[in-house]
């Protein structure tokens, strides 16, 4: 009867130890598991090579004067009102810029000859040194209309383009959603290159 008894501990006492060596390696293996998790998701040795520098040519430089013209309120005659722009090197984007800034610009004491809502779709330059400005139809849509208004109208961006591009520009056709128009409001003939 005894024997049954220390047959019967050290049977349990087996599978007390048996338990606690699986729950011992299983522990194990749990830890060895997240340490090596732990090392993929760790910050590399050496920092991520910097990104590639941008093209300097795509860096404006610093802000240069540009003259706009715009509407004297109170002698109602166009002059030139001085703002700095970054100004890109490259002929055609300058240009974009400084036609975009005419149409947007609108300092207090000045009105802008250029309807609101007005927007330059594109601009280039030929060989001929013909500069092309392509305007939404708010250019003719919103106009006031009448001789004086449209000639101060083309003045405004006649004068801001020579006087930005004394050497690079000759004439400007000005088109209106990609096509030359005969006029703006009926009054100025468009259709072919201008100058001052």
């Amino acid at each position: 009867m005894v024997r049954n008894n220390s047959n019967a501990g050290f049977s349990r006492l087996l599978v007390i130890w048996g338990i606690t060596l699986i729950g011992i390696a299983i522990g194990l293996a749990v830890t060895l598991f997240l340490i090596s998790r732990s090392k993929q998701s760790a910050l590399p040795s050496a920092p991520p090579p910097l990104p590639a520098a941008a093209n300097l040519s795509d860096t404006p430089p610093p802000p240069q004067p540009v003259n706009l013209f715009l509407l004297d309120a109170t002698s109602l005659a166009l002059v030139p009102v001085k703002t700095e722009r970054r100004l890109y090197t490259e002929t055609t984007e300058r240009l974009k810029q400084v036609v975009r800034a005419l149409i947007q610009e609108t300092p207090p004491t000045f009105r802008n000859p250029i309807p609101r809502g007005t927007s330059l779709t594109e601009a280039y330059i030929d060989s001929q040194k013909i500069a092309y400005l392509d305007f939404s139809r708010h250019l003719t849509d919103g106009h006031i209309g009448g001789t004086t208004a449209e000639r101060l109208t083309v003045e405004a961006i006649l004068k801001t383009v020579f006087d930005a591009f004394p050497a690079e520009i000759k004439q400007v056709q000005i088109l209106i959603d990609g096509k030359a128009v005969e006029t703006l409001a009926g009054h100025l003939h468009l259709s072919q290159p201008l100058r001052l």
